[in-house]
Parts: C-alpha cells; structure tokens; sequence
C-alpha cells in the first residue's frame, strides 16, 4: 500500500533510467520527473512534473498551483470527489436518501501507459509517417497519446482522457497501408477494454476487478477524443470536431488554427460529453451525406448557450457517390495531399 506523506502529490522517487520521461518543454529525455498520487500510487498525468535540466530549461508543472481562473489539479480532484461521493443525499420532497452518483471509471494508467511506443508496429504510425515524415507524424502520436495495441497486428489504440487526464476509455483500430480501417474478413474496431476482456479469456486468466467493473457499468465513449491538447490551447483558439479520431489526427497539421478533437460516432455528439468546450468557438467538419443530423446536433447544441456553428464544405466538394459512401476529410487530405514539405523531415533528422 502506498506510504502516507504530508502531501498527497509528490515528485516520483528516482528508481532508475526508465522512471525519468521526456520533458514535454524542452523534449529532453530521461530528464522530466513526474508527479506520484501517494494514495493511489498511480503517476499523475504526463504534464505533471518537473525538469531535471534546472539551468537549461526549468519546467515545472504542479499539481497544486492553480492557473488564471481555474482550479489546480489537485482542487479538482477534490470538487470531484465531493461531487461523486457525498455523504448522504436526501429527496427535499419525500425525505428518503437519493441513490450516490455513479462513479467515474477510468482505465488504470499504466494498462494505458504500457501501450505508448512501438509505433513501428504501429499501421496508422506508418501512414502518418509516409505522408507528414516521421517528425510531425511522431509529434501527432504524441499529442494525441496514441497506444498500439496487439489485439490485432499492427492496431493502434485511440485512447480517451478527459481535462483531468484520467483515462476513461480507448479505441482499437486496424488500419491498411492506404489508411483506411481493415474491413475483411470482417471489420477490425473495437472498444480497448473488449479487448483485454478477450486477452484474460483466451489466456483461461479471470479479469482484474477494475475491468469487471469497467465492462459491467463503463461507457464506450464517456468524452471527446483529444481533450488534454485544452489545457495547454489558448482560451481563444477554436476547436474543430470531427467524428474519426484519424481525422482529427490528420487535420491537425493542416490546419493549426483549430484545436482538432473527435466525437467517434456521430451519437455520441451529446451536450455532456461537449461541456468541456463550453465558452469557445466551434465548429462542426460532419462526414459528406451527414450535414443535416450534424447541422440538428449544433441547432440543440445551441439553444443549451453553445457557440457553435457547421461547415458544409465537405458537402458542396464531394459527388453523390462520396455522400453515399461518407466521404470524410481525411480522405480528402490523403488523396490529396502532394506530400511533406522537406523542412518536416530536416525538423525530424535535428531531433
């Protein structure tokens, strides 16, 4: 059990080369500590910590210091505890107590953590770095914390953090040399924890009760793809939606001025899962032939006090046959695209 100190949140204790990460500021490695939750004995998310190059670079992120107008990590995960596990609720009406909230599930971080890496296994890894050159297509798999996943040879896994950094599900796909989903002999998606449920089972091994649990009451798609890039995005820089978390991936180079996030399937387009964008500017990229279910989605979206707004031109580009088959943008960009500009692999050869 982990040892209780005066403060809950404390710089990892150094236990050799592979408890040191790469400083997400200077992106040094073996050279950024992280931040340990001294309960849980969990690692706090990959922002958290501190440079050891003081002189040369001095980051420092701390879970207890807070920034303009927002709560520090560790306030937050305060509010959340109180908020999902009150002493006692009670009916103002009838007087009998009210039922708890239901818990937050998340995916343990090392189960998410063991998956980063290995991207020359990784399909999608390749495709990215055929058409962008390793060193953008390395910083998109960093951004968007992709994992590979051996479920399926060469599957990478589209995990699903929330703005606090808890892993609260993930996304495994199989992708051909093209970039496009392995559809035969059937199609090669599926939700991460499915996917470790069937690892236990063809090993005869029972599940860990964090993904009994998971899998009993846990959600296939509880938040937005690419939400961590919000902690760090200005207030004002607005965001993109996009259904495919490829997509979003794609996109992202393209065009910078938005912050690219993805729905992964157009229901789960709902006004929970978008609060986190509360107060910016949105706007709406919906797959070819889907234009007025998204262009409904926004109309709700709103009248709930959302600035958001829908852009038809994937719409106006696309052939009766494209709208048929959900021509999205990154069939656009990868057919289109003419290839990486030679400063993106010159950037790849200085790292």
């Amino acid at each position: 059990m982990p040892t209780q100190t005066a403060h809950r949140y404390t710089l990892q204790p150094y236990a050799g080369p592979k408890s040191r990460t790469m400083c997400p500021a200077c992106g040094k490695p073996r050279c950024f500590t992280r931040y340990l939750d001294t309960d849980t004995g969990e690692l706090l998310p990959d922002e958290y910590g501190r440079c050891d190059r003081e002189a040369n670079c001095g980051h420092h992120r701390n879970p207890y210091h807070a920034g303009p107008g927002a709560a520090s990590y560790a306030q937050q995960v305060r509010l959340d505890a109180k908020q999902e596990r009150p002493a006692q609720r009670v009916s103002s009406r009838t007087g009998t107590p009210l039922p708890a909230p239901t818990p937050v599930l998340s995916i343990p971080a090392d189960v998410f953590t063991a998956t980063l890496g290995r991207y020359d296994r990784n399909a999608l890894a390749q495709v990215l770095r055929g058409h962008f050159g390793r060193g953008v297509a390395d910083e998109l798999l960093s951004r968007f914390q992709v994992g590979t996943s051996a479920h399926w040879p060469g599957a990478c896994v589209f995990w699903l953090l929330d703005t606090h950094g808890r892993v609260r599900g993930g996304q495994v796909v199989l992708y051909d040399a093209t970039g496009h989903t392995v559809k035969e002999p059937r199609r090669c998606t599926t939700w991460a924890h499915t996917a470790l449920a069937q690892h236990y089972q063809r090993r005869g091994h029972p599940a860990p009760p964090w993904l009994a649990d998971y899998s009993q009451h846990g959600q296939k798609s509880p938040c937005l793809f690419g939400l961590p890039q919000l902690t760090t995005a200005p207030a004002a820089q607005p965001v993109a939606l996009v259904e495919s978390a490829k997509t979003a991936m794609l996109a992202t180079p393209y065009f910078p001025r938005y912050v690219w996030l993805a729905t992964m399937g157009l229901s789960y387009l709902t006004p929970d899962r978008m609060e986190p964008l509360r107060g910016r500017r949105i706007v709406l990229y919906p797959d070819a032939g889907c234009l007025d279910k998204w262009q409904a989605k926004a109309d709700e979206l709103r009248r709930l006090g959302y600035d958001v707004r829908v852009s038809d031109e994937l719409e106006k580009l696309a052939t009766d046959d494209e709208r048929r088959a959900g021509l999205d943008l990154a069939d656009v960009l990868l057919n289109e695209w003419p290839g990486y500009p030679p400063s993106w692999d010159e950037k790849s050869e200085r790292g």
